[in-house]
Parts: C-alpha cells; sequence; structure tokens
C-alpha cells in the first residue's frame, strides 16, 4: 500500500498539515486527481472553497496563467485563496488547460550527456536507493533521506540536467525525513528499470564496473573504522547488505577478477523481523575485510563516489593506515557526533518549510 492510500496519512496531511490536493499530490509525485480519488474513496471531507470571488477576472487570471505562466497552485498562493477556486474558474471561463508535460516544464530539462562511467554511475544508485517512473513524458527520479550527505548527493548527480525539489515528510513512526525528486528528460529512459543483474557493458570495462560500484556503494555500503580487539590497531571493513542476490554475486565475482578477496554470505533469511521490519526476501552481505583491500578500493572509488559522508571515511582511511586506535579514535568520534547533529531528526525542524530547500546544499 502506498503512502497516499492510507486515510490516516491522507487526513492529517489534508486536515491537520493544512496542505491542499495539489501540495499532497506534489509531496507524493503523483496527479491532483490520484490524490482526490483516495480522499473521495475513504470519505475525507474537503474543504469549502469560496468560487464567488468576484475580483478573479478572466483577464487576470489569462494574464496569471498564459503570460506569466504560474502554475494555479502559485496563484491560488498568490490570490489568497483555493486551487479548487481558481480551478473552477478557470473552467467557467473557458481558458485553455495547460497540458500536464507543458505544466512539469517550469525548469529546463537538459539531455542526458551520453557519457557512460556517468551512466553506469546512475545504474548504480537505481540498484540501490534511487527510483524512477515515468511521468507522461518524463522521467521522475525520487528518493528519500533523513542524511544531509544523501540530498547533496542527489543534487550532484541531477542538479546540471533538471530542477532538484525536496520537502520534508512525516514517516509513521513519527520521524522525519527528507523527499527528493526531479523531473528528468525522457533521454533519461534507461533508470526507468532497476537492474537485477549488471549489464555486460559494464562488467567488460574496469572503469565502468567501478563507477556502477561506486554508485551502488554511496547507496548501500557502510565503512566501519573500529579498535580491533586485542590489538591496538585500528582496522577498517567495508561492508554491502541487500537483497540483490544476482547484483552481489556479480560483484564479488569482478572483484575476485581483479583481485580482492571477497566474502559474500547469507545474513538473514526471508521472514526475519529485525529492527526495520520484516524481510520480504533473503539479505546477503558482501565484505571486504582484508586491509590491503580496504585500502585498495578506496583508493578506487574516492574517484567515483559523490557521498561527502562516505568520501570522508574513505580518506581518513588512506591517510590513517596502520595506525593505533588511541591516535585516531577522537576524531572518529568527532565524526560521529556530527552525523548525528546533522541528521534531520537531531536538527530543529520547526521552522522548516514542508517543501523545497530545507537546507542548503
Amino acid at each position: 500500500m502506498k503512502e497516499y492510500q492510507n486515510p490516516e496519512v491522507l487526513n492529517n496531511l489534508y486536515w491537520k498539515d493544512g496542505l491542499s490536493t495539489q501540495k499532497i499530490a506534489e509531496q507524493f509525485t503523483v496527479s491532483r486527481t490520484t490524490i482526490e480519488h483516495w480522499m473521495k474513496k475513504f470519505g475525507i471531507q474537503r474543504r469549502c472553497s469560496n468560487r464567488k470571488r468576484s475580483d478573479i477576472t478572466k483577464e487576470l487570471l489569462e494574464k496569471l496563467y498564459l503570460e506569466k505562466k504560474f502554475s494555479m497552485p502559485k496563484i491560488a498562493e498568490l490570490l489568497n485563496t483555493t486551487y479548487d477556486t481558481i480551478w473552477h474558474k478557470i473552467r467557467k471561463y473557458n481558458i485553455k488547460v495547460r497540458s500536464m508535460s507543458e505544466a512539469k516544464m517550469k525548469y529546463p530539462k537538459l539531455p542526458f550527456s551520453g557519457d557512460l562511467k556517468e551512466k553506469a554511475y546512475m545504474l548504480g544508485l537505481r540498484t540501490g536507493d534511487i527510483h524512477a517512473n515515468r511521468d507522461y513524458k518524463q522521467i521522475t527520479a525520487v528518493t528519500g533521506t533523513t542524511h544531509p550527505a544523501q540530498l547533496q548527493m542527489f543534487k550532484k548527480v541531477f542538479d546540471r540536467y533538471s530542477f532538484v525539489n525536496y520537502f520534508i515528510v512525516k514517516l509513521k513512526d513519527g520521524r522525519k525525513a527528507w523527499r527528493i525528486y526531479c523531473r528528468l528528460n525522457n533521454s533519461f529512459s534507461f533508470i526507468l528499470n532497476k537492474p537485477f543483474k549488471i549489464p555486460k557493458w559494464i562488467l567488460d570495462n574496469k572503469n565502468y564496473f567501478y563507477a556502477f560500484f561506486a554508485g551502488y556503494s554511496d547507496c548501500e555500503a557502510c565503512w566501519n573504522i573500529y579498535k580491533q580487539k586485542d590489538s591496538k590497531k585500528a582496522r577498517a571493513r567495508f561492508q554491502i547488505t541487500s537483497g540483490d542476490k544476482i547484483i552481489l554475486k556479480q560483484i564479488k565475482q569482478k572483484l575476485q577478477n581483479l583481485n580482492f578477496k571477497p566474502i559474500l554470505r547469507l545474513a538473514q533469511k526471508k521472514g526475519y523481523h529485525g529492527g526495520l521490519g520484516r524481510y520480504n526476501k533473503d539479505m546477503y552481505c558482501l565484505n571486504l575485510h582484508y586491509q590491503k583491500d580496504i585500502v585498495k578500493i578506496a583508493n578506487i572509488l574516492i574517484r567515483f563516489s559523490l557521498h561527502q559522508e562516505k568520501i570522508w571515511k574513505m580518506n581518513f582511511i588512506l591517510e590513517n593506515q596502520n595506525k593505533n586506535w588511541e591516535e585516531i579514535k577522537d576524531r572518529i568520534e568527532k565524526f560521529r557526533i556530527y552525523l548525528k547533529e546533522t541528521n534531520l531528526n537531531s536538527i530543529d525542524a520547526k521552522q522548516l518549510p514542508y517543501h523545497q530547500h530545507a537546507m542548503k546544499v
């Protein structure tokens, strides 16, 4: 079930948070009619709109809607009224309504560059936490996170092609998260389908593979720096836990071909109920444990990665090889505190807007 198919979620957003049906639709990257359909199905009453306002003339609407190309929600905001009022007036005055494609073309959308390393990185992201769907004649890329670094990474990838929008949503458990999305040119249709295996053209080229692996790692990997048991030495570990068994097996095989020594094991069986809920498929863990492998892969992926948290850890690993734990533990602790304090749920978000620009990037 989608979040917008939950009557409690819709009722809270519409009545408690005071969002319009259009704003709710933008929050879930669906159409306004979809939200209105589910509200009607659940019997959620709509706010009354003052459709008889005589000061909203045809000339005024034509100037705002046709000449200045403002959206109907924007016009409603400017005229201190509701979306329904503007929609009713436009129909009453027989003003030609822009198509969905026209309405969503407020910001220019540039075609994909064609660079294969960049394409491989994007496919790695798509295999991980970045989702995509077709939105009329455009492609919508979307993700969610509580970490500023993930938001920054998304912007670095897509901001050169289209405007990146983001806002804060409330999750079912009461926590907050950024929902990030952008609408892309149709040349990005290659990210529509999540890969179930790594394409051959990527596996056949070392640089394309590392670009894909960096994108996948930016979404899924965990770099751990810790004190070695029964020793004074500091150690590092690279780990990916995922249900993408075929992808992980391909990565393991390719890494072995590149003289790494990865370990792939079953982490949790399907049906296990962990801290993040019940797993609906078997979860597998890919590990790099040998320190020479950790240093080698960090030295490679840092050239492709766009995730600042992971870049910091890779740099730290490369700069502090063979050091004792006591020499580095204070810096590690400071970094952990920084990550905790910059997590969205540690920020006082009362004054942050629910729509774009919740933070500077």
